[in-house]
């Protein structure tokens, strides 16, 4: 089960106290095991750095053993999951650790290759499926619907792995990395993760304990729901959120598509955007 930690006052003062403490890790960060080490990995047991400041890379993926190495250089502890899950390590632009967020993991997942819409129902919750990564053309045509929890749906980064249409989850703990979304991205639910995904449309979640981490976005993103974690992402439109209660929105810079590629360049990257309500 993908699982978040809790996004208070409280967990981020203790977050600050571990950082502080870095260099007290008894344990030294362990190399990435064997597999798929990519920040795409769907592999149980890696970990990947995301966040930042909106512009630089994630580093590949590590082991979910010993500490977790920061972009910083930095050795942490942070939040375990499961040994047959994988994480994201979330940091903000200072490299502070925002967030952890636990996936189901599956080094060969279900892969989706349709000319059509797909349906992930109920009967797969806890699923763990990947989107076609051949350049040829769009993996499903269609749009994506998710009315299960605890799905999540890999891709083998942007360029690659795309949804023609839309994608709708309507249970909790959805999450979606390295994936296009040529339409809108609509979430009716709890926990909700995008990571390294681009989005052509909005975003729109409704629903607490989101985060979302190193996506282009061309529209808006539109958060009803509190303690959300908003870092390193672009976006050509605006980020509103509702109650803005214990969020943590850092390095989202804003998007022009110069060339209206409907791709973000490292040169289109514009000021830091506030998140509004």
């Amino acid at each position: 089960m993908k699982s978040f930690t809790k996004i208070t006052a409280s967990t981020l003062a203790s977050l600050m106290v571990v950082l502080a403490g870095a260099s007290a890790c008894s344990g030294a960060a362990a190399t990435a095991p064997p597999g798929d080490n990519s920040v795409y990995t769907s592999d149980p047991g890696k970990t990947v750095v995301v966040g930042g400041d909106g512009v630089t890379a994630p580093s590949g993926a590590q082991s979910d053993t010993g500490c977790v190495t920061l972009p910083s250089g930095a050795c942490v502890d942070a939040k375990s999951c499961a040994a047959d899950e994988r994480r994201d390590v979330v940091v903000d632009s200072t490299g502070k650790v925002v967030a952890v967020v636990c996936y189901p993991a599956d080094s060969t997942p279900t892969v989706i290759d349709v000319q059509g819409n797909v349906d992930l129902g109920k009967t797969q919750n806890g699923a763990a499926v990947a989107i076609d990564g051949n350049a040829e053309g769009v993996g499903v045509t269609g749009n994506v619907t998710a009315p299960g929890n605890n799905v999540t749906v890999y891709g083998h980064g942007p360029d690659v792995s795309v949804i023609g249409g839309n994608v709708d989850a309507t249970g909790n703990n959805f999450a979606m990395r390295g994936v296009t979304v040529q339409g809108n991205v609509e979430i009716a639910g709890n926990n909700a993760a995008l990571v390294l995904c681009a989005v052509q449309g909005n975003v729109h979640i409704i629903g607490n304990n989101n985060v979302v981490a190193n996506c282009d976005v061309l529209g808006d993103i539109v958060i009803d729901g509190v303690n959300n974690v908003l870092v390193g992402n672009h976006v050509a439109g605006t980020i509103q959120i509702g109650a803005a209660k214990n969020q943590v929105c850092d390095g989202n810079l804003a998007w022009h598509d110069a060339n209206g590629d409907k791709v973000f360049e490292v040169g289109e990257a514009g000021a830091e955007l506030s998140c509004s309500n």
